[in-house]
């Protein structure tokens, strides 16, 4: 039974679900002495979390649908075309999923306010539209964007909001860093596949070419830094947030290994890495 877990948690890609979890996280550490309504919080996060597993396995279901990932594609081990799941199971998967997570930000709504109606209904919309019918977000190369809205604003306004009750601008520019952060493990996931992605769907990389996308990549990337910086220098986010930079080596590797196929690994822990600096700052902060 546990196997059988762990292998639809692996073709769920459930390991990118931290690039969920640790900026709600942070939403609670960063506002830890001024929360009026947990359970709000609790139940806001439970439907982030389960709207980013939504989307991972609808995604993986459409993919294969469409003839976009094949047995040649990089990280096919745990891919449907591989047969290692029935395909149908992982829908419904992603049905279920999205399902749970209305009926929390429903609950969060009427225990905390109905302005959390109106990011959770842009975030429902972008999670099911993300590879759903008509606008097919992903394969418009407007999966980057979606990502960055998705994590950026409309997380960083529902936790906040939903433990406080109040959520300024300043607050929102918290989670920008982050969400620049999973932007880039997206687009360096387009980049590893950019020639197996040509002539089957449209990503950014595909539109502004190999050259452009690793510009924009480590832009991103640096623009993050940089962010980091500004929030610890203007005393948003603690001085400790300055420590985010000690993952510059990280970042170093992930240049170094550019043309290489686990680039994209090396992306998702520099994320992992700096989330939990900024967490740990926050803590210390508070204490």
């Amino acid at each position: 039974m546990f196997d059988k877990i762990l292998l639809y948690a692996k073709v769920a890609r459930a390991q990118t679900l931290a690039m969920s979890i640790l900026p709600c996280i942070l939403a609670f550490v960063y506002k830890q002495h001024e929360i009026t309504n947990f359970k709000a919080f609790i139940f806001v996060s439970i439907s982030i979390v389960l709207f980013h597993l939504s989307a991972n396995t609808i995604s993986e279901y459409r993919d294969c649908a469409k003839g976009i990932d094949n047995p040649k594609s990089p990280g096919t081990k745990y891919r449907l075309v591989t047969g290692i799941v029935p395909q149908q199971n992982v829908l419904y998967l992603g049905v279920l999923s999205f399902f749970i997570a209305v009926i929390c930000g429903i609950v969060s709504v009427l225990i905390s306010s109905p302005i959390l109606l109106i990011p959770g209904i842009i975030g429902a919309s972008i999670a099911f539209f993300y590879s759903e019918n008509p606008f097919c977000l992903k394969y418009k190369g407007l999966g980057e964007l979606a990502v960055f809205l998705g994590y950026g604003v409309l997380l960083g306004f529902s936790t906040i909001y939903s433990l406080t009750g109040t959520c300024s601008v300043l607050d929102i520019f918290v989670f920008i860093p982050g969400a620049l952060l999973i932007v880039c493990v997206l687009l360096a996931n387009n980049i590893r596949d950019l020639y197996f992605d040509k002539g089957h769907t449209i990503t950014l990389a595909t539109i502004v070419g190999i050259k452009n996308s690793y510009i924009l990549l480590y832009f991103l990337a640096i623009s993050s830094y940089i962010t980091y910086g500004g929030l610890a220098y203007k005393e948003i986010l603690p001085k400790g947030t300055y420590n985010v930079f000690l993952t510059c080596p990280i970042l170093f590797l992930s240049y170094r290994c550019r043309n290489h196929p686990k680039m994209i690994n090396i992306f998702g822990f520099l994320f992992v890495a700096t989330e939990l600096i900024a967490i740990i700052s926050n803590i210390q902060h508070k204490i």
